[in-house]
């Protein structure tokens, strides 16, 4: 069973890979770090699950770039790139952001997360506020991992 992780931020990444790792260590996992490679990775490998950022940029970051800026609503943009190409694959969001965009187009978390469930009812699952130093985003993101994709209790 596979994992794509779609992650910018070295830190939060590290964290969710180490927990990954400890609770499913047979679980493969795969890394993207933008809108663009997260699309790409996604087609060519059909994973079962993909833990999901929503502020992402557009494209790789390298040294002295920007990668196309930030795109508040990355997320949002991958899932209907996962509805596009009908992929089956079970998407939970992370995120670090209470809120996101700019007025008069904010969203709270609650609110996105309320849209991303009615408009895409067969993928998304739900999403998780993670914070560096409070660990009770893991036991939310496990939870919502196995009520999603119960089969992943196979890889503990």
């Amino acid at each position: 069973m596979m994992a794509l992780i779609v992650e910018d931020d070295d830190n939060k990444r590290e964290q969710l890979l180490s927990f990954l790792n400890e609770r499913y260590p047979r679980l493969e996992l795969k890394e993207s770090a933008s809108l663009i490679a997260a699309v790409r990775a996604l087609k060519q490998l059909k994973p079962h699950l993909v833990i999901l950022d929503m502020t992402l940029p557009n494209y790789d970051v390298v040294e002295g770039e920007s990668g196309g800026g930030l795109h508040p609503f990355g997320g949002q943009e991958f899932l209907r790139q996962v509805s596009r190409f009908k992929i089956m694959t079970s998407v939970i969001v992370l995120t670090q952001f209470e809120s996101f965009g700019e007025p008069p187009d904010a969203k709270g978390l609650e609110e996105l997360d309320g849209e991303l469930r009615e408009n895409f009812p067969n993928t998304y699952k739900g999403a998780v506020y993670y914070h560096a130093s409070i660990y009770d985003w893991t036991t939310a993101l496990a939870n919502t991992i196995e009520t999603s994709v119960p089969e992943i209790l196979t890889c503990r």
